[in-house]
């Protein structure tokens, strides 16, 4: 849903007819301090747009034409696009490593050292169940992909709704619900093979938040507190790759 604040495709069209200034555009604002760090780090005269949601940002995107001369980075989650590759016409958008930004946040960070020793058993059976209800999607997906020209990959869930803190398997309404089976081995594999680039970003982060916030622990970490900690650390190889392809457009523009 856009961003009733955020300017139409047609006013974000119109001013970058007008502008000289070299614009950044992202899909929204759920993201944008994550690049607004990124801008930072770049230290150069940027300016930084969310278009209101991916649909948006591909409309502007389809309307380069009106555009030439501009200098314009569009930078995209990979999405589904991980998973049954990106289309030509989107080849010079700039898009995430992983399954979204969040994805090369998190593996391009040690953030896994925060857990405890004592959590680390239910964090990986944590990670097993979403990833096996991950995988489930995927397969699903991949089977509408074969069957309709617009197939939806349905990951957009909280963790907790899953699986609810306390219960170490899916949860039995919501996998009713979703006509949930066990995904097979092809399918498994196709997920856990690069399990932190594929599952996605937000629900890494979840499931960490869930045993670095449980009551009692010394200090809480919000999802938020550990997307900002694990996005500020030193070297993280998948940020540095994308700080580097946005220089590397900067310049050739």
């Amino acid at each position: 849903m856009q961003n009733k604040s955020l300017p139409t495709v047609d006013e974000i069209v119109s001013t970058l007819k007008r502008s000289f200034i070299p614009t950044v555009l992202v899909e929204g604002t759920d993201d944008l301090f994550i690049y607004r760090y990124l801008k930072s780090k770049l230290g150069s005269t940027l300016a930084l747009q969310p278009c209101g949601g991916r649909p948006n940002l591909f409309s502007i995107h389809d309307r380069c034409s009106e555009l030439a001369g501009k200098n314009i980075i569009f930078i995209a989650d990979k999405d589904a696009y991980r998973f049954d590759g990106i289309p030509e016409e989107r080849r010079d958008i700039i898009f995430t490593s992983g399954y979204c930004i969040e994805n090369d946040v998190y593996h391009g960070s040690n953030i896994e050292g925060f857990i405890d020793e004592e959590d680390k058993l239910d964090h990986e059976l944590l990670r097993e169940v979403i990833g096996k209800w991950f995988a489930f999607e995927v397969n699903k997906y991949k089977q509408e992909t074969s069957m309709c020209s617009k197939p939806t990959l349905r990951v957009a869930v909280h963790i907790n709704v899953v699986s609810p803190p306390g219960l170490n398997t899916i949860c039995p309404n919501f996998s009713k619900k979703i006509e949930y089976s066990e995904p097979d081995e092809v399918a498994l594999d196709y997920v856990f093979r690069e399990y932190n680039l594929n599952v996605r970003g937000k629900q890494l982060f979840q499931m960490l938040s869930r045993f670095l916030s449980k009551s009692g622990r010394f200090s809480s970490f919000s999802e938020k507190n550990l997307i900002e900690i694990a996005l500020k650390q030193n070297d993280n190889y998948l940020i540095d790759e994308l700080l580097l392809q946005i220089q590397h457009r900067l310049n050739t523009i």
